[in-house]
């Protein structure tokens, strides 16, 4: 194999060949990988969720990200965000919304957050319509481990339902003894 730097006939672009050749070595052990999850819960329920880490792969998580809407079956139509109960409503819409309780890392036992974070504090735009920034969590997840995320609802009335969708976004490692498999 040639380890001499590559260049071009001038030298002009002998940096930027320099810079995709590096891209591509990197790119072979490590790539941007996105781990969704998703759910319902009923009022006052508390549930846990799980991702899988991909067999073979480290993921270094980077950010995380989702959205919320609640679901009433007696109104028949879905909402963005949470609604106050008001003279006007059926008594059916969502007036409370989600918490993260915990986060746990399965492959090492830790517990990633103490308490109960409100849902559109962590996932970003939460229950907006538009993503505004996704929330920094850095984070090694172990290969072959799970990541529990234990998810309440605040609602009181078990008719309503909330939705949600949680992406953990970065990047899955490989090692050449461990290429993936």
């Amino acid at each position: 194999m040639n380890t001499a730097p590559k260049t071009s006939p001038d030298g002009v672009f002998a940096a930027l060949e320099q810079e995709v050749e590096h891209a591509r070595k990197t790119q072979a052990v490590k790539s941007w990988y996105a781990y969704p999850i998703s759910g319902t819960i009923a009022g006052g329920a508390t549930s846990p969720f799980l991702i899988s880490i991909m067999q073979g792969m480290d993921f270094q998580c980077e950010a995380i990200t989702g959205s919320a809407f609640y679901y009433s079956s007696s109104v028949a139509s879905a909402f963005p965000m949470p609604m106050s109960m008001s003279a006007t409503s059926v008594g059916n819409w969502a007036s409370r919304g989600l918490t993260i309780n915990m986060i746990t890392d399965t492959g090492t036992g830790r517990t990633l957050c103490s308490g109960a974070i409100p849902f559109e504090l962590i996932a970003t735009p939460g229950y907006g319509v538009s993503l505004t920034r996704a929330f920094p969590l850095r984070y090694m997840f172990q290969r072959n481990s799970k990541v529990q995320f234990d998810i309440r609802s605040l609602e009181t009335n078990t008719a309503v339902a909330h939705q949600f969708n949680i992406v953990l976004i970065g990047y899955n490692y490989m090692t050449a003894a461990n290429p993936g498999k």
